[in-house]
């Protein structure tokens, strides 16, 4: 008898300055935050197979949601979207989460964002795991660059993030268990 697979999914907000010409993530921090732009992603992270998920080295889950920025998008669907979560890169003695999306500008072009938490394990700390370093380019991954800033989950919205944390499969206590205990391992364990 084939044991169905866990679906499991959360909602997550990012926010943060971004400028336009920034170079940087840091310097279009400091200059979104000087002209007030701020970039909001609505995200909605879905592991489609938990096992499966585990398994891959990569640990891959597919972002869905919204991306809003003045000047550049409003409430712009995102397409092509994946979380990578906890991939060791020994070069920089750490673990990163790597978000990665395509969206419509609203002037009808298509723009392409990475954003990096780089996570210096064992035991990273709370600003490293909140924040998301971040470009955004115009057409594709390796096209020129719009622009950079850092966007942050606020701590404030924890509660809402696990209250939308949601499972197919297995019961919700469950699947936030086995999804908790995954976090904790990667946390603790040193990047190989």
């Amino acid at each position: 008898m084939d044991v169905p697979a866990i679906r499991f999914r959360f909602r997550e907000r990012m926010q943060g300055p971004v400028a336009q010409g920034a170079p940087t993530p840091e310097v279009g921090a400091i200059q979104g935050r000087a002209k007030g732009t701020t970039f909001v992603a609505e995200l909605e992270v879905v592991i489609e197979d938990f096992d499966r998920f585990l398994a891959d080295a990569r640990h891959p889950a597919k972002l869905l949601g919204t991306v809003t920025c003045p000047g550049l998008a409003t409430a712009q669907p995102i397409t092509r979207g994946e979380l990578e979560m906890y991939v060791p890169d020994r070069q920089k003695g750490a673990k990163l989460l790597r978000y990665t999306f395509s969206f419509p500008g609203d002037d009808g072009g298509q723009y392409f964002f990475t954003g990096v938490k780089v996570l210096r394990t064992p035991f990273p700390s709370v600003r490293a795991q909140v924040t998301l370093l971040s470009e955004i380019r115009v057409g594709a991954p390796d096209g020129p660059l719009w622009g950079a800033g850092i966007l942050t989950f606020r701590l404030r919205d924890l509660p809402s993030f696990i209250a939308s944390m949601r499972a197919e499969g297995c019961s919700r206590a469950l699947a936030l268990w086995r999804f908790a205990r995954f976090a904790q391992r990667e946390l603790a364990l040193a990047p190989t």
